[in-house]
């Protein structure tokens, strides 16, 4: 399909149009590893015990000190469980009570249509009520703050425990509304260059939803891994050459 539509666009000389649209794309792809990859930084201290029994501020040698909360972290389930619903409303539509009439026939025209205007106010809308709800399931703040007081961190300013707790609700909050609103504007962004831009449906698809997203967090996590597996064998390698210093001296 993409072949097909991008060869039809060159032998209608519509080369510039082309160039114009992959910039589009790059972008989108550039605003989908920062939603996939933003995070909020909060700080975090340690308490250490000291000679007098005591405790101190002290930051724990190699531990990180700060907890991060991602922009998006909810990943692509809202728009599945927003795809999952948006069948509904034409399926009410259809019904036996409802197909005859204005509404019956307004709801079916509307909501069939996965590029019209309704049906994409009412997706994005469904993305965002769903990423919270979702981030709310997956990012269990409690634990995160009992964790914390139990290892004997805090968040300056912010007492241990339930306070912790609210204080990592209210960030989670704030962040989450960007993230969920970019993550819808993504979504419905394939019919907005449908119907403002004229774009073709089957080339129109290339610019965002699901599957952008899965090939954006694949290809990061296939990143990560890689890095991870390059940096275990460098310093493999360098125990290895200690050891055999040792053995040499």
């Amino acid at each position: 399909m993409f072949l097909q539509n991008a060869a039809t666009r060159l032998e209608g000389n519509n080369v510039m149009l082309i160039l114009f649209e992959l910039v589009i794309w790059f972008v989108i792809i550039l605003g989908s590893i920062m939603l996939v990859m933003g995070v909020r930084k909060i700080a975090v201290q340690y308490a250490r015990r000291t000679a007098t029994g005591g405790y101190e501020k002290a930051a724990m040698a190699g531990s990180r000190q700060y907890i991060p909360l991602k922009l998006n972290a909810s990943g692509v389930m809202p728009i599945i469980f927003a795809q999952a619903i948006m069948f509904v409303p034409s399926l009410i539509g259809g019904s036996s009570f409802l197909k005859e009439t204005a509404t019956g026939i307004w709801m079916q025209t509307n909501y069939s249509d996965i590029f019209g205007f309704w049906y994409n106010v009412t997706f994005a809308l469904l993305i965002i009520v769903f990423t919270y709800f979702y981030t709310a399931i997956t990012v269990p703040t409690n634990k995160m703050a009992d964790d914390l007081k139990r290892s004997g961190g805090f968040i300056p300013g912010i007492r241990p425990g339930s306070e912790t707790s609210e204080y990592l609700d209210k960030i989670m909050s704030q962040i989450t509304l960007p993230g969920s609103i970019f993550l819808a504007l993504l979504a419905v962004f394939p019919a907005f260059i449908v119907k403002l831009m004229g774009v073709q449906q089957g080339w129109a698809l290339f610019f965002g939803g699901t599957s952008l997203l899965i090939m954006v967090g694949v290809a990061i996590d296939t990143m990560q891994q890689i890095n991870s597996y390059l940096l275990n064998r460098h310093y493999d390698g360098l125990m290895k050459t200690g050891k055999n210093r040792k053995a040499v001296a």
